[in-house]
């Protein structure tokens, strides 16, 4: 006897498909092994939240023990609501636990009721064979095919039977279920707001703008700066006093005569014009060197003498100046 179809969550009618494609379908594939898993996994968060729960009852009632005020009775009830939640998570992830249990199981029973496929393909040869010599032999052979095709009805009739049972116990798997979004215990408002104020100071601090009434600082690095005088102005003091020398060589009584009586240094002409910057005059230097016997002394010391200072005579014996 065949059982009327029944309607299942799949809206497949089993005993329309052949025998040997339901155990086919049924038997290959990774078995139970990934709904064992799923249900382990299942099973560990469902103790996380539980131990989430005892957790936040111990940090709850640890406020309540430190904290006594006005508002301290509002607050707690609120947050006391992420309790529930969590409450309520653990309890949906321990059920969900138990229906991939309920599945994995389910499926084993398929697995061990479901006619298997040799035994199915072995009905069938029989069957073709019965056929193929009936026509030479007979009757003796008729019934030997009608009790082969009774035991392939009652092979398909309970394929179909273990396909429809495992379609019932798979059908709590297949409702999806609602899950509820954690409360809001508190608005983004301050933290944005903590966010924004170190944006903004952020950027005035790699602004930095100059303060009111001073100068901004120059770039140093396009500054010319002038370099100093070293070897050059030495050697051009030397030649300052060679010119000296030479002149008062040189020079006669009646170009060095002048009204008050005062000596002149043949020096003052163009040529001690010309290096005027680069000598110093030392007033009232009485142990100057002598013309022939100079020093250089970073341009100090090779200077002639004070116009109208006393100058000693030359050691070659020739008139100086008076």
């Amino acid at each position: 006897m065949v059982e009327p179809p029944g309607d299942g969550f799949t809206g497949v009618v089993w005993e329309a498909r052949p025998t040997e494609r339901l155990a086919r379908e049924l038997t290959t594939g990774p078995g139970s092994v990934p709904m064992a898993e799923a249900a382990s996994a299942w099973g560990r968060l469902a103790a996380n939240f539980g131990a989430a729960v005892v957790d936040y009852d111990r940090i709850v009632a640890e406020i309540r023990g430190h904290w006594q005020s006005d508002r301290s009775d509002e607050v707690l009830e609120r947050i006391a609501r992420m309790r529930d939640w969590l409450l309520d998570a653990a309890t949906a992830a321990g059920r969900n636990a138990a229906h991939a249990a309920e599945q994995a199981a389910a499926y084993e029973v398929a697995r061990l009721a479901m006619p298997h496929i040799a035994e199915i393909a072995a009905l069938e040869q029989a069957m073709h064979t019965v056929q193929a010599i009936g026509a030479a032999m007979g009757a003796p052979l008729v019934g030997a095919a009608a009790d082969i095709s009774a035991d392939q009805d009652v092979a398909k009739a309970g394929a179909a039977r273990v396909m429809r049972t495992y379609e019932a116990a798979t059908e709590p798997l297949a409702m999806p279920w609602q899950q509820i979004e954690p409360p809001v215990l508190a608005t983004g408002d301050a933290l944005a707001g903590e966010q924004a104020a170190a944006a903004v100071a952020a950027e005035s601090a790699s602004a930095m703008p100059a303060v009111p009434g001073m100068p901004a600082m120059p770039n140093l690095a396009a500054f010319d700066m002038p370099r100093t005088l070293t070897g050059t102005r030495v050697q051009t003091v030397a030649q300052v006093a060679r010119s000296t020398e030479f002149t008062a060589l040189q020079a006669s009584p009646a170009q060095t005569g002048t009204a008050t009586g005062q000596a002149v240094p043949a020096a003052a002409g163009p040529a001690a014009a010309q290096s005027e910057e680069e000598r110093v005059v030392r007033a009232g230097a009485a142990d100057a060197p002598a013309v022939g016997e100079f020093e250089i002394d970073a341009g100090l010391d090779a200077a002639p003498a004070v116009l109208g200072g006393v100058e000693t005579p030359p050691a070659s014996g020739t008139a100086s100046p008076a």
